[in-house]
């Protein structure tokens, strides 16, 4: 009788990849848990801390490693950034191993060896609404989501998002957040430095 969708972007899909008539599918946006929202540094001092992090001084990214994720793109963009950006802002990444991550580790691990790149791995659901709050930006170059909930989270927590404005991201971002093309490494690199050194912006 209906077909119900996370966005229109799934919604154009199903229409040219399986001919469902079009007005048989209901596009109902996600919504995101109350949880998430700004918070100030003193409210996330000890989370934070027990994960080594420092409020407003870090990168966040978050999503498993698998190469949809388009993780190495981030690590390049990041690397691109100057030194002392990358001291003052490293890039931290919450998410389980994927598939096809042994070449992702290994382009990681001289960032990680400097202090630049903190792979977090998993993290309990109750720390991610603190995490989110206490970063001071978040990136999201993902190449494909059926929607993208961990934009919209960052987004309810007050942080400045970079994203991929690909499949159904633009949907969730609107122009509340920088979207870049996800195989623009310098794009991804320049909209990074760009929300980190112009707070105003």
């Amino acid at each position: 009788s209906a077909v119900l969708t996370d966005c229109d972007f799934v919604k154009r899909e199903m229409i040219e990849l399986f001919g469902v008539p079009p007005e048989k599918i209901f596009p109902v946006l996600l919504g995101v848990s109350p949880e998430f929202f700004p918070r100030v540094a003193g409210e996330c001092r000890e989370t934070l801390a027990g994960h080594g992090l420092e409020f407003g001084n870090y990168v966040l990214s978050v999503g498993t490693l698998e190469p949809r994720k388009n993780i190495p793109a981030l690590i390049d963009a990041y690397s691109m950034l100057p030194d002392d950006l990358q001291r003052r802002y490293p890039l931290v990444m919450v998410g389980m191993r994927g598939w096809l991550t042994s070449g992702l580790e290994a382009r990681m691990k001289p960032l990680v060896e400097k202090g630049v790149v903190k792979p977090l791995g998993y993290v309990p659901d109750a720390d991610m609404p603190v995490i989110y709050s206490g970063a001071a930006a978040f990136a999201f170059p993902s190449l494909y989501e059926g929607f993208g909930l961990p934009p919209l989270e960052a987004m309810a927590s007050g942080v400045p998002v970079v994203c991929s404005g690909t499949s159904s991201l633009p949907e969730v971002v609107g122009d509340a957040g920088v979207l870049v093309d996800p195989r623009d490494v310098g794009a991804i690199a320049d909209s990074l430095r760009g929300v980190l050194e112009d707070r105003a912006f």
